[in-house]
């Protein structure tokens, strides 16, 4: 089968891909201009541009399925014009390209579309919440969700969404555990709150297989699915986890959850002015932001009983397996140094 990938560059695009071609499918690759002399090592990629509907017609010409990633993910600072541009009217016109091709379709979106609504038994029931978290990337994710949908009601579009959980492993350079993970090897991570929420997050490896079974069975057509990891962890168990891997102390202090916000406010604040000023002496982004405290505090677990039931999705790594393999990757580049 002939599949074109959307965000190959990416962390869990570029795992999908090379998945694809070990089962025997031709797989293309979208690639913008400045990304087109990146070496795919097997895809082949295809420039165009998410903002270029002409590109995008070209892109899927002769192509049996797509699976979609490309998105602008979450930037400081970054205008919710920039957002809509790139994942909504995008996927609008990628979807409208699939669809006058008779492509099959995949959207990848996040679970970040319903919030945080501190529960551990969250599931595709639950209402968009895109006031939390991260606003523009994941309104404009909800909205593009939304248009697949539509797009598959009406009939117009053979789809499916998938909402994957935080997802790490070896090759994720700017991604939550890779971070925490390169804090704790030096010493400078203090936790916030007491560590007793959980996180739920899903290993590489078994996201991409949940994308993919959403992508092959008859059940999913018109279907939205969440792809968790093994199950929830507390902070503190991950935290220790960790630590035990990289041998190092687990951290002996915590700042209290309130201090921490009131920080951060004042943090964005402080850049927000910085920025509109132009001036760019402390960086792209705050250290600390109120979403980055919300992610690491408030209790949230993810329920994929659909995704078991209907795709026959099953996740296979736990945390000790994922996190040593992620560590031992992190070493060898250079990360942890």
């Amino acid at each position: 089968m002939k599949v074109l990938v959307t965000g190959a560059s990416g962390f869990i695009g570029r795992y999908l891909a090379h998945a694809l071609i070990a089962q025997g499918h031709q797989v293309r690759v979208l690639v913008r201009t400045s990304s087109a002399q990146n070496s795919f090592n097997g895809p082949m990629p295809f420039v165009g541009d998410l903002t270029d509907a002409a590109s995008l017609r070209r892109a899927v010409e002769g192509v049996d399925q797509v699976y979609h990633l490309a998105a602008i993910r979450d930037r400081w600072g970054q205008p919710f014009q920039d957002y809509y541009a790139v994942n909504v009217q995008g996927t609008r016109h990628l979807l409208g390209a699939a669809a006058d091709q008779g492509a099959r379709f995949v959207y990848c979106s996040s679970v970040g579309v319903l919030g945080y609504p501190g529960t551990l038994d969250i599931d595709e029931s639950y209402p968009y919440r895109t006031n939390d978290g991260k606003f523009n990337y994941h309104h404009t994710k909800a909205l593009a969700e939304q248009l697949t949908l539509d797009c598959a009601r009406r009939d117009r579009l053979v789809a499916t969404v998938v909402r994957p959980v935080i997802t790490y492993g070896p090759g994720d350079e700017y991604g939550m555990v890779t971070k925490l993970l390169t804090l704790l090897a030096t010493g400078r991570f203090v936790p916030v709150g007491n560590g007793r929420n959980h996180v739920h997050l899903a290993y590489v490896t078994d996201t991409v297989r949940g994308i993919i079974l959403a992508g092959e069975g008859d059940q999913s057509l018109g279907r939205v699915y969440i792809i968790p990891g093994s199950r929830p962890i507390t902070m503190r168990e991950l935290i220790v986890q960790a630590c035990v891997l990289l041998g190092r102390p687990t951290p002996r202090w915590h700042i209290p959850l309130m201090s921490a916000k009131a920080a951060a406010r004042m943090m964005e604040t402080v850049y927000t002015l910085h920025r509109r000023l132009g001036l760019r002496v402390l960086g792209d982004e705050p250290f600390l932001t109120r979403d980055k405290i919300d992610t690491l505090t408030i209790n949230r677990g993810f329920n994929g009983r659909r995704a078991e039931q209907e795709l026959g999705y099953h996740p296979t790594v736990d945390y000790p397996e994922g996190l040593a393999l992620t560590v031992a990757w992190a070493r060898q580049a250079g990360i942890l140094s």
